[in-house]
């Protein structure tokens, strides 16, 4: 059997020392270096990859020309520019992780990852035994296991949670220990929140994956909102993964999360995307999809969903739209 390309897509602004405790889990894998610069300030780090692409906006702005500016400057949804080069150069997986994110004794990363992704879900019911090792247990039909491919696997966490500003400053003490080793099917019809920090998905998504517009545009205008581009990525992709049949896995692998980022900054950072979040998720609940192939339902989706009557939904409409076509 061929062994499956594997894209890891890192986004950062600092030095990638962090990598060192990464060296026995990446050899076999293409690095994407997504450098939040305009221009290369941090070094390479061959040694921990197979091969190492390194990209900044120069590079992003070469790539898309006029349309770079669907792409988020300082801001974690500059991974998006990530994932496209990785299925440009035909990953068969793409895993993206934080830069203060470190691996968890006992655990294969990797594998764990992949063996998520060669799963298939059941169909209407829900198994109750969450455990690493997958099983179906007594009463669970058989006409309906293993019906909706995976198409993410959604790790998690150790130590610091992926908490919002109110939540964080509630628990703000709160070190959440090692977790028995568990994976559980995101219900049918469920949304989640998706975390980009320990993310992996079939690269035949990408489409799906693009994170909207937060931080800055290439001008320096700031978009208006933050910290939620992986949060509403996720809400558009489960939606469609949902209507083709598809299927999200959630729990291991996990990561060690060792920095908590600003409260105070995140509560002005989170605070207009609040209630945008509330009313995405009503829209999302009753919209309805009828294409069958997947960048048709990413259109579809585009130009059916409600967004708020304001500038910055406009823009994003329009940068949804342009992603999608990347890859017609």
């Amino acid at each position: 059997m061929r062994q499956k390309k594997i894209a890891i897509v890192i986004p950062t602004i600092r030095n990638l020392d962090f990598l060192k405790y990464w060296k026995n889990h990446f050899y076999n894998c293409a690095g994407f270096i997504i450098e939040d610069h305009k221009s290369k300030e941090i070094n390479t780090p061959k040694k921990y990859f197979q091969k190492v692409y390194h990209y900044t906006w120069q590079d992003i702005d070469n790539e898309l020309g006029k349309n770079s500016w669907i792409i988020s400057r300082k801001n974690a949804g500059i991974r998006s520019f990530g994932f496209l080069k990785a299925f440009q150069l035909k990953a068969d997986i793409v895993i993206t992780l934080d830069d203060d994110c470190y691996p968890v004794t006992g655990q294969n990363f990797i594998n764990e990852h992949v063996e998520n992704l060669s799963l298939s879900a059941p169909d209407g019911w829900h198994p109750t035994y969450p455990h690493r090792q997958y099983y179906y247990t007594r009463g669970i039909p058989y006409a309906i296991r293993g019906k909706r491919e995976v198409v993410v696997s959604h790790g998690l966490w150790k130590n610091i949670l992926d908490f919002d500003a109110p939540t964080q400053l509630l628990h703000q003490d709160l070190s959440i220990p090692d977790s028995f080793p568990f994976i559980e099917f995101v219900p049918k019809g469920y949304l989640f929140p998706m975390c980009s920090m320990n993310l992996a998905f079939k690269s035949k998504i990408t489409p799906l994956m693009y994170f909207p517009l937060m931080g800055y545009d290439p001008l320096g205008n700031h978009w208006g909102y933050d910290r939620f581009d992986d949060i509403w990525a996720g809400m558009f992709a489960k939606k469609i993964i949902d209507h083709l049949g598809m299927a999200v896995v959630n729990g291991s692998p996990f990561v060690d999360h060792k920095k908590a980022s600003d409260v105070f900054q995140n509560l002005k950072k989170e605070a207009k995307g609040i209630e945008t979040n509330e009313f995405l998720n009503s829209q999302l609940a009753h919209l309805i999809l009828k294409s069958t192939a997947l960048v048709d339902c990413y259109e579809e989706l585009v130009e059916k969903v409600k967004f708020p009557k304001d500038d910055y939904f406009k823009d994003l409409r329009t940068a949804m739209k342009i992603w999608v076509k990347l890859f017609r």
